[in-house]
């Protein structure tokens, strides 16, 4: 049944305090975000009442509403369609860019004095978050189309190898010019001009490097990758804006960008780009060893953890981590384990859903349940097992014996990220690891399951969501 934009339109106007209380809104892939001038006047539990809403999450900065694939984008679209907000986008100093009267600062003062040194790791996770988040449907898109290469390739289902190699080619089509567009996004992020963010990317990916020898040592093109690109557009983007406040008049617009793209340049060179790569290499020696002595436990701590960052929205912080680990492995065996929150989430949706006698809950896991099969699990989240409590902890526990399985059969996955859920299975590197990623899929299922319906939960009663 189609969602009712206006209906939900008018309520979320209403609990978020009137249309003159947003300060900017927007989305991700399931999730309507909004922020507000005064907290105080939110009604949370109406916003968690609104027709469509699968549930309700507080950031400490945003108020996001569960709302779905395509909802999402429908309904901020609705929303600026009456009244063009503030696009949701953090400056420097973390406040969004609108101005705002005299009092409603001091109101806004008051709740950040209480998320003051309080939120500096989730902060730092939401800006890398916002860097790779722009991302997500072409890595999904891409990843998708490189899982029906492999499948191609693999296959006699086509007998002509240029069909696999075009498919091959459109799925490569993010990865190709990946550093760049990081770039972009990232000196955006961090203050600098996006364009120098693009530079910077492409000094460090220039292939001319490898011809090139500073002080006994020779460059290589691409070392360090997108944690290279990341490191450097944040101190280029810092030096820009020194230089920005020192530099005046008309010569200020020349000597900026000239100044910074040289002497970043070289900075990036000579120091960045040598410790993004040491970084690289350990995190991929670490990853192995971890996975190789750790084997159970390490997936089971891997599995069961990653709901908790799902659940605070820094999980997209670790992309970077995944793009690494398939620039210097070759595949990733830390993806496939971390997928394992889904399966034991749909597992404790289920026992919620042959549980609860409340019918219009029940409807509400009925459609959360698909969608989570293919990934997306935030409506199962926000929705079901977190606010009855007990059923997320069974998630939690049903994906860590997922992810015992996973890590001990050393799963890998050909792309570093995009699509999970079901769908990975297109883009695993071998038959070995279909085989035992659908086995971790169904143990953290069946575990999820069992501990939720051992646990039980306080079920809600009729008549409400």
């Amino acid at each position: 049944m189609p969602v009712n934009l206006e209906v939900m339109y008018n309520d979320i106007l209403a609990a978020a305090g009137g249309v003159e209380n947003i300060v900017s809104l927007g989305c991700c892939m399931t999730r309507f975000r909004f922020t507000v001038k005064d907290e105080a006047l939110v009604k949370v539990d109406a916003l968690r009442k609104v027709p469509d809403v699968a549930g309700y999450f507080y950031s400490g900065v945003q108020h996001q509403l569960i709302v779905g694939p395509s909802t999402s984008t429908k309904l901020v679209a609705y929303f600026n369609a009456r009244h063009s907000f503030q696009p949701l986008e953090q400056k420097e100093d973390g406040v969004e860019a609108i101005q705002i009267s005299p009092e409603d600062r001091a109101r806004r003062a008051k709740v950040a004095v209480r998320r003051k040194y309080s939120g500096r790791v989730s902060q730092i996770c939401a800006r890398i978050g916002n860097i790779f988040l722009p991302l997500i449907p072409a890595y999904i898109g891409c990843g998708l189309l490189l899982g029906i290469s492999n499948i191609l390739s693999k296959t006699l289902l086509v007998n002509d190898p240029n069909t696999a190699a075009l498919f091959n080619v459109f799925g490569s089509g993010i990865f190709f010019y990946l550093n760049a567009v990081v770039g972009y996004n990232a000196n955006k992020e961090f203050g600098g001009t996006p364009a120098l963010g693009v530079a910077f990317a492409g000094i460090l990916n220039m292939p001319a490097l490898s011809q090139i020898t500073l002080f006994g040592s020779s460059l290589m093109p691409g070392k360090g990758g997108v944690l290279a690109v990341l490191l450097v557009c944040w101190a280029g983007s810092w030096f820009e804006k020194k230089l920005r406040n020192r530099l005046k008049g008309s010569a200020e617009m020349f000597l900026t960008p000239t100044l910074t793209v040289l002497i970043v340049g070289f900075v990036s060179l000579l120091a960045i780009q040598p410790v993004a790569g040491w970084m690289s290499e350990k995190l991929a020696e670490y990853t192995q060893i971890a996975l190789r002595r750790g084997g159970l436990l390490t997936g089971a701590v891997l599995g069961g953890s990653f709901l908790p960052l799902v659940m605070m929205g820094i999980h997209q912080s670790l992309v970077p981590i995944h793009q690494q680990l398939v620039n210097s492995l070759g595949s990733n065996p830390l993806f496939p384990i971390l997928c394992m929150a889904g399966a034991g989430q749909v597992g404790a949706g289920l026992a919620v859903l042959f549980k609860t006698k409340n019918a219009r809950f029940k409807t509400l896991i009925k459609n959360a349940l698909p969608i989570g099969l293919l990934g997306i699990g935030e409506p199962l989240i926000y929705g079901v097992t977190l606010p009855l409590f007990r059923p997320f902890i069974g998630a939690c526990l049903g994906a860590a014996f997922g992810g015992a399985v996973v890590a001990l059969a050393q799963v890998t996955s050909s792309i570093p990220f995009g699509v999970s859920g079901l769908v990975l299975l297109l883009v695993l590197s071998n038959v070995k690891s279909v085989l035992f990623y659908l086995l971790g899929y169904a143990v953290a299922m069946a575990a999820g399951f069992v501990i939720t319906w051992k646990l039980g939960f306080d079920d809600i009663p009729a008549g409400r969501k």
